[in-house]
């Protein structure tokens, strides 16, 4: 028998040991109070967020207690960017379990172990809870101290973490998915690794262009019914697999929030799904079964479903679909920016640099000042001795006035700018919003950041200062310390998912003639509509709680199914493009400008001519995808038309705030029957984060699904 096949049986061994043991960790009493850990995140997750459920129980039949949850107890390293603490405080009443989770944004933890303060006093000791590795890939790039370069960003290592329910054969995925992850190579090996909460079984190779790359099957040790109740607890997956009786079984607070991860931009596997409950069924699009499988688009995210109940029923071709899927999750949190680069991308201020020239001149002043002019004045009046006491008082005088010149130079303002796009599903009244946010303020904001507990927060940006963060969960998304510094801008992702209720009211006049009512809480600035006959329907400046008469647009027609959002147009000023591509060599450039809108490549790429100099075939072999290339005037500006499909090609890309804007510019792109585009210059479902700004700049799109008539 070869080696391979050997390992494979072993890790199968090991694999069904981990997944029969106990789980969890053993719980501890202090005084009333037991707490008992539960579920802890494994796998090398880059982005999303982890969940650690912790269950608290007072055993007082009378008095109720503040507890108090600290991660972690120990610290192992001062790193410069590293999150120091996440706090949670419950109130837990007498006789009463209270069941907590605490969240850790993708910034790493650097510790281990449980702290507990309960009514106020700290306890001595921690409480065994190793902390996992999340975004400990993410902190390495930001601890290099990444300098601007001619890009100014650095790519993370692809490392793919997919959740598996206990139902799935996770070795059945590995001898389907495994060879199409990536460029890895089938002679790669593989490790495994296990803990207390669960398991993960990984496999690893190197890219020439991407480095290291891995994917992890992660089995958290818990049935279904045990996951969480939140899609943040979902949101550091790339794929999630289950099965048909996996959902039967889930909770209901569970499986809605498996689904709002999807909406999310994420990418779910339902095997055996023959019948989807009806919460999920009513909001699926029309499915594409070309393959064999149902493939729908949910907002930002993807369901495949399969009738087949077992992974090793599937082909190659459904296989791609998969894999791809989990690799359009991943996409767009693969990049971190410089300072300045991602705020010359995305600026939220004009100027952040230090004044040197002033700060110079002033300085030069200061030196003459203190030093010829006070020596030759004093010796004038034959005062030496006042040396003594007029060089501290014109040192405290330039200090003041150093601080004077920089405060009015820029101001107390604190700046905020918010770009988003919003699905406003107005049939199940669910917002899923994604966009980006930048904050910069004069001076340091001592309350931090506030967001929703149901909004993920991800930094764009290599730190820029060695405060360590904090987080407190207690009443809300508390991002305390660290996270924005005086004259430093900060730049995050946002995403999020929550009930609302705004919503457009389309009324039917005379004819064909439609009006609508702007129930969405902002001015609208333009407004799109695509009616059940297929025609678009255009209106502008249509106040908040207005009513408005729509005008049809004769010029403008909804693409046929199979074409919406499936080509972009690049400007890379860059005359050699053309050259190389006629020469069937692929340019480096295309690759990175491709992954920003969507459209991730392996190294398998093949170039051939089609018209020389005016158009070309891109054949991704590994992922058997083909692109045409369009040259579209003079200076290489070029269409591509791709595989990427509508909102979730804008989620799968690095610039969402480029795509988003295409929404603008090719409305009748992505709009389909019964649906609305709005834009807005203000942002009703993005949270501001900084209180007390006094600079605003917001701009945001809802793309609306209105109920069925």
């Amino acid at each position: 028998m070869s080696p391979a096949r050997l390992h494979f049986i072993f890790a199968l061994i090991f694999i069904t040991l981990c997944c029969t043991s106990t789980n969890g960790y053993s719980a501890t009493r202090i005084d009333d109070i037991t707490i008992a850990p539960g579920i802890n995140p494994s796998g090398n997750s880059n982005h999303g967020y982890a969940e650690y459920k912790i269950s608290v129980t007072n055993h007082s039949p009378e008095t109720m207690h503040v507890v108090t949850l600290i991660l972690p107890h120990d610290h192992y390293t001062n790193a410069s960017d590293r999150i120091r603490e996440i706090t949670r405080s419950v109130v837990v009443g007498p006789d009463t379990t209270a069941q907590v989770s605490i969240l850790q944004p993708p910034v790493a933890l650097h510790g281990d172990d449980l702290a507990i303060a309960i009514d106020g006093r700290r306890q001595g000791e921690g409480i065994s809870l190793p902390v996992g590795s999340h975004a400990h890939g993410t902190s390495h790039l930001r601890a290099s101290r990444m300098m601007p370069g001619a890009m100014g960003f650095s790519t993370l290592p692809l490392a793919l973490q997919v959740l598996v329910s206990r139902n799935v054969d996770t070795l059945e995925l590995y001898t389907n998915a495994g060879p199409l992850v990536g460029t890895i190579p089938d002679r790669s090996g593989f490790r495994f690794s296990s803990s207390a909460g669960g398991s993960s079984f990984t496999r690893t190779t190197t890219s020439s262009s991407s480095g290291p790359t891995s994917y992890d099957l992660i089995d958290l040790g818990f049935p279904v019914s045990a996951w969480s109740a939140s899609w943040l607890g979902f949101s550091r997956f790339d794929g999630v697999v289950v099965t048909d009786e996996d959902i039967q079984k889930m909770p209901s607070d569970v499986r809605s929030a498996l689904w709002e991860y999807v909406e999310c931009g994420g990418a779910l596997l339902l095997l055996g799904g023959d019948n989807l409950p009806d919460d999920w069924a009513a909001r699926i699009e029309i499915p594409d079964e070309s393959a064999g499988i149902a493939h729908n688009h949910i907002g930002f995210g993807e369901c495949i479903v399969s009738a087949r109940k077992d992974a090793s029923g599937l082909n190659k071709d459904q296989w791609l679909r998969i894999v791809y899927s989990w690799v359009k999750t991943t996409t767009p949190w693969q990049t971190l920016y410089a300072v300045a680069e991602a705020n010359t991308r995305f600026p939220v201020v004009s100027d952040f640099g230090v004044p040197v020239r002033g700060l110079f001149l002033l300085m030069l002043v200061f030196a003459i000042v203190i030093g010829p002019v006070n020596l030759i004045v004093l010796s004038r009046k034959k005062r030496r001795i006042w040396m003594l006491w007029t060089i501290p008082m014109i040192s405290l005088i330039t200090c003041l006035t150093v601080f004077l010149y920089a405060t009015f130079a820029e101001g107390w303002n604190r700046y905020i700018r918010t770009d988003g796009l919003t699905i406003l599903d107005q049939r199940s009244n669910r917002a899923t919003s994604i966009g980006l946010t930048a904050f910069y303020s004069a001076l340091t904001p001592g309350d931090g950041l506030h967001f929703g507990y149901e909004t993920e927060v991800t930094p764009q940006v290599v730190a820029a200062t060695s405060i360590p963060r904090s987080v407190d969960w207690t009443h809300d998304q508390h991002l305390a310390r660290g996270w924005v510094t005086a004259r430093v801008p900060a730049h995050f992702k946002v995403r999020k998912s929550e009930v609302r209720r705004e919503r457009i009211a389309v009324r039917r006049g005379e004819g064909a003639r439609l009006s609508i009512v702007n129930g969405l809480g902002a001015d609208i600035d333009q407004f799109w509509l695509a009616d059940t006959d297929g025609a678009i329907y255009f209106g502008r400046g249509i106040s908040a709680g207005a009513e408005a008469k729509l005008d049809l647009q004769e010029d403008m027609q909804l693409p046929s199914r199979g074409e919406a959002g499936e080509m972009f147009n690049l400007q890379l000023w860059d005359p050699t493009v053309n050259a190389e591509l006629d020469k069937e060599i692929f340019p480096e450039i295309l690759r990175d400008e491709m992954k920003m809108h969507g459209a991730p490549l392996t190294d398998d790429i093949i170039v051939s001519v089609e018209e020389s100099g005016r158009v070309w075939k891109l054949t991704d072999q590994a992922w058997e995808r083909n692109y045409t290339i369009t040259a579209d005037g003079p200076k290489s500006q070029l269409k591509i038309h791709s595989g990427i499909s509508g909102l979730r090609g804008i989620f799968a890309s690095e610039d969402w705030i480029g795509n988003i804007d295409r929404l603008k510019k090719e409305p009748e792109q992505f709009l389909k029957s019964g649906c609305y585009i709005a834009t807005m210059s203000a942002s009703p479902f993005v949270e501001d984060g900084l209180r007390n700004t006094t600079k605003k700049s917001y701009s945001s799109i809802v793309y609306g699904i209105l109920n069925e008539e």
